[in-house]
């Protein structure tokens, strides 16, 4: 059998199992969840305040070679992945791009333009809307959708942003879910809403850190995501792995590959501004 078709089957036998085992969020999980964040949360402190390198790619030395060579670096983060939790399963990546010519005020002018997120994260982006928002934190929705052969994933969720900047060079951003609605047989007459930590469980809960420094004539961004679903079997969840594995850094390079774009549209843009003759 070759790779392609395990694939297919393993895809195959995931939507399967994904639908007949519709299961809502436990509170062992939530809990365990919780705990596991804010360890990480700790550990992103030590970046902050200098106990650790700023950037993860500063402790890989093999990181720079990719980056340099303008490729997207993808790893997973912890000794297992994904992590096993009681009644669920914790997915925890990271990964890194470099930018030539770009600035943090490049980046902010994209990660801020929320009306314009559906054509740069298309086509599993389908809709952003600012809700609410202060001079550092806002507050927004986003209307999603994952299609995988045989299974299509839809959800509305709200988000908590905040924004740090730590100097003229370095700043990062985190990213929390303060709502998740799966949506039942998206697209179609019946299309519904379910109710917060109801449905297959696809994703219960999502963050991301956003980490960003201007040197080498560029700019470095790398974002680190931590996402929750509801567990599988142990002999499932073997099978699957591949499939489990593949999911998240497929989503993860393509977000970072379409961030890279729209930045550096932005940058180009303001690059041919300054070009340009002023009127007298």
């Amino acid at each position: 059998m070759t790779i392609r078709s395990r694939v297919v089957l393993l895809l195959f036998i995931f939507a399967t199992a994904s639908s007949s085992l519709a299961v809502d969020l436990n509170p062992e999980a939530l809990k365990s969840w919780d705990d596991y964040i804010a360890v990480v949360k700790l550990r992103i402190q030590e970046r902050v305040n200098g106990a650790r390198a700023f950037l993860w790619i500063d402790e890989d030395p093999t990181s720079s070679q990719h980056l340099s060579a303008g490729e997207i670096f993808i790893s997973p983060l912890g000794n297992s992945h994904p992590l096993s939790i009681p009644h669920g399963l914790i997915h925890h990546w990271i990964g890194a791009v470099f930018i030539p010519g770009a600035t943090i005020e490049d980046l902010g002018a994209v990660v801020h333009n929320y009306g314009s997120y559906n054509e740069i994260y298309r086509p599993t982006l389908v809709k952003a809307e600012l809700l609410n928002a202060t001079s550092d934190e806002q507050n927004f929705s986003i209307l999603w959708v994952q299609r995988m052969l045989f299974l299509t994933a839809a959800f509305y969720t709200e988000l908590d942003s905040d924004y740090v900047a730590l100097n003229s060079r370095q700043g990062y951003m985190t990213f929390s879910t303060t709502r998740v609605q799966q949506i039942e047989n998206y697209g179609e007459k019946d299309e519904r809403r379910l109710a917060p930590d109801e449905g297959n469980g696809y994703l219960w809960r999502l963050v991301s850190f956003a980490r960003f420094e201007e040197r080498d004539g560029g700019l470095y961004l790398e974002l680190e995501v931590i996402g929750l679903s509801k567990d599988l079997p142990g002999s499932l969840r073997f099978l699957l792995k591949p499939v489990i594995d593949h999911v998240p850094k497929q989503l993860l390079t393509a977000k970072l590959d379409q961030t890279r774009r729209a930045i550096r549209s932005r940058s180009a843009r303001r690059i041919s501004s300054a070009l340009l003759p002023t009127a007298r």
